[in-house]
Formats: structure tokens, C-alpha cells, sequence
């Protein structure tokens, strides 16, 4: 029975000590009267690089298709001004394409396009359709556009020029040397 009542009066007193600590806990932040000062807190400063207005800026394009890799200098220098490079991983995101790091002291923003360059797309070739010269412009014989159809027949040209725009070496950069390959082929229309 002694220990009965032992374990009775441990529980009540254990019962008791955590009411007194509930109430006093709550006690304490209300009570007006007490003075309590707050400590100052600590402002961090990020130690992060930000970009300057002199900062060297590389712009690299590179074109998945093509194969072919365009490097420039970065022409919205003023939207990123002032910001970190964590900040313009945010602008420029890795889901679209891009791919934001300094090397040594030059931030580099890399961006990988699913596409051909605007000069492969831009590239004019003669090629046949139904016995006729035509013109198509784009990267490759896959995937090109028929721009226009000739009236030079194919059948007449010499062989060697039949043979040379089979195999594709009938291309051009541009459309003035495009016109004048065309001009010398007229005498077969």
C-alpha cells in the first residue's frame, strides 16, 4: 500500500510541475511588467558576384542542328546589371535552354538551339523538278522549301552540270550569286 501511494503522489507531482510550467510559460510573454529586450538580429550580405557595367559578357549560341557554334557579346547587358549570377539562372533557365557559369572573370550564358542557324536556313541550292531547274532555299535537301521553278531543262544542260546539281554543288549564300549561276544557265531554257 506504501508504494501504492508513492506512485500516487509521483504522479501528482508530476502532474502539478507541468501545470506550473504551462501556466508560467504563458505568464511570461503577456505580463506587461516584464522589461524584455530584444537582441538586434544579424543582416547577412550576400557574397555572391554581381555584374558591373564592366563586366565581360559572352553570348554562345549553339546551333544543335547545324552543329555549329555562334559566340557574341551579350547585347541586354543592362537588364542584368547589378544582379547575381543566381538571379540570372533565374531569367535565363536551364529549361529553356540555357546555361548561366562564370569562367575566370567572364560570365557566360551558353544557349542550346533545337535548330539550324539562320544562315544555313537562309542557303539557296538548284536542284531538278519534273526536268526543270528549281530553286530551294534551306539547310539541307530534307529540309528545304521550292522557292520558284525554272525554265531551264535539265535534260539539256551538259552532264557535268547535270551531275554537279545532283550532287548538291549547285549552293549559295546569297541570292545575287544565286542569279548569276542562274543567268549562265539560261541558254538552256
Amino acid at each position: 500500500m506504501r508504494k501504492s501511494r508513492l506512485g500516487v503522489f509521483l504522479i501528482l507531482t508530476l502532474l502539478a510541475s507541468f501545470t506550473l510550467g504551462y501556466s508560467i510559460s504563458h505568464l511570461i510573454p503577456n505580463h506587461k511588467n516584464w522589461n524584455i529586450t530584444k537582441k538586434p538580429t544579424v543582416n547577412t550580405i550576400s557574397l555572391e558576384r554581381r555584374i558591373h557595367g564592366d563586366t565581360a559578357i559572352v553570348w554562345e549560341k549553339e546551333y544543335v542542328l547545324s552543329s555549329k557554334m555562334q559566340v557574341s557579346d551579350f547585347t541586354d547587358k543592362e537588364k542584368i546589371i547589378g544582379k547575381t549570377l543566381t538571379e540570372i539562372k533565374k531569367m535565363y533557365r536551364a529549361d529553356n535552354g540555357f546555361k548561366v557559369f562564370w569562367e575566370n572573370q567572364t560570365l557566360i550564358i551558353h544557349q542550346r538551339i533545337d535548330d539550324w542557324t539562320p544562315e544555313d536556313k537562309a542557303e539557296l541550292r538548284l536542284q531538278v523538278f519534273q526536268d526543270r531547274v528549281a530553286v530551294y532555299q534551306g539547310p539541307d535537301e530534307d529540309n528545304d522549301t521550292l522557292l520558284k521553278i525554272t525554265g531551264i531543262v535539265f535534260s539539256r544542260l551538259p552532264i557535268q552540270i547535270q551531275q554537279d546539281i545532283e550532287a548538291g554543288k549547285y549552293e549559295f549564300a546569297d541570292e545575287q550569286s544565286l542569279n548569276d549561276a542562274l543567268e549562265n544557265l539560261d541558254e538552256y531554257q
